[in-house]
């Protein structure tokens, strides 16, 4: 019981000390008719070449499958293909690793606005009617600091991975082509100018609450600055970063990130076929790694 009343104690200790922390809020001027245009072109111009390529691909696709349907392992089969990535597991374990890194660390950080938008309705991300703004319940904004550098983290040492393993190994870099180059490249511009724009944000705040943000606060500028002296280089490291995150967008039906997209409804519409094919499962598939390719 004695141990039970110290840990209530020390958790209502911890709530009453973050809602003593002031957060102030980081304002600084955004172009958001710039983003708006740049990023609506981008989403506008992906949609339709993905539409083309999809004109292009269903002029060869056959008759469905007759029989009925079970959908309890085709959602199985969806769930771990998609989630777990067995059958890239079964062939290299390395490149499985560096995939799940990058694709957890994609769907984290896609998933961050989600978390804002709960956390918002909650009340837990409000801000104060004051000058200046800050936020009324620091838990939020801890929690989606932690967040957002946990999983932008997975993602960066899984860039920095496949970087380091198509320089390092012959076999990998003979059959990497350019595009590949392209693509990383974008990729981790678009992570690295991410950590520096939440650094500079940082550069201002105490150090009780830039504590939690332990990857950001890595890329803070050394010294001691005020908010007006980092205002424009806010602004111009949030411009570049949206900019990046534009061409990214432009990119994607032309480069392999296409297949985070399609790799999932492919997988769903072939689902039940892909299970009676027992090969492509433990423990046969093992006998197949043999045959893998270096090549991500």
């Amino acid at each position: 019981m004695g141990t039970v009343i110290q840990e209530v104690f020390r958790y209502r200790f911890h709530v009453l000390r973050w809602q003593l922390v002031q957060v102030e809020v980081v304002d600084f001027p955004k172009p958001w008719l710039l983003f708006h245009l740049m990023v609506g072109l981008s989403l506008g111009y992906m949609a339709f070449a993905f539409f083309r390529k999809w004109l292009g691909w269903g002029r060869g696709i056959g008759e469905a499958a007759s029989g009925p349907r079970d959908y309890k392992r085709s959602s199985m089969v969806w769930l771990i293909e998609v989630f777990v990535q067995r059958q890239l597991f079964a062939f290299s374990f390395p490149r499985w690793l560096i995939h799940i890194l990058i694709f957890y660390g994609f769907l984290g950080l896609a998933l961050l606005p989600v978390a804002a938008i709960v956390l918002r309705a909650g009340g837990y991300l409000a801000v104060s009617n004051t000058l200046p703004h800050h936020y009324l319940h620091p838990e939020g904004y801890f929690f989606v600091k932690i967040w957002g550098d946990s999983f932008g983290l997975l993602l960066l040492i899984g860039l920095a991975s496949a970087s380091i393993r198509r320089t390092l190994l012959p076999e990998v870099r003979q059959t990497s082509n350019q595009l590949d180059v392209v693509l990383l490249g974008l990729l981790l511009s678009v992570t690295l100018s991410g950590f520096f724009l939440e650094g500079l944000r940082l550069a201002s705040l105490p150090a009780e609450i830039v504590r939690y943000s332990y990857v950001g606060s890595l890329f803070s500028p050394p010294g001691t600055h005020t908010l007006e002296q980092l205002r424009p280089w806010l602004t111009a490291c949030w411009t570049f970063h949206a900019l990046l995150v534009a061409i990214l967008i432009t990119y994607l039906p032309h480069s392999k990130l296409r297949h985070s997209l399609l790799a999932p409804i492919v997988i769903g519409l072939n689902a039940a076929e892909e299970y009676k094919r027992e090969d492509l499962y433990w423990p046969d598939m093992k006998k197949y790694s043999e045959t893998r390719s270096p090549q991500d």
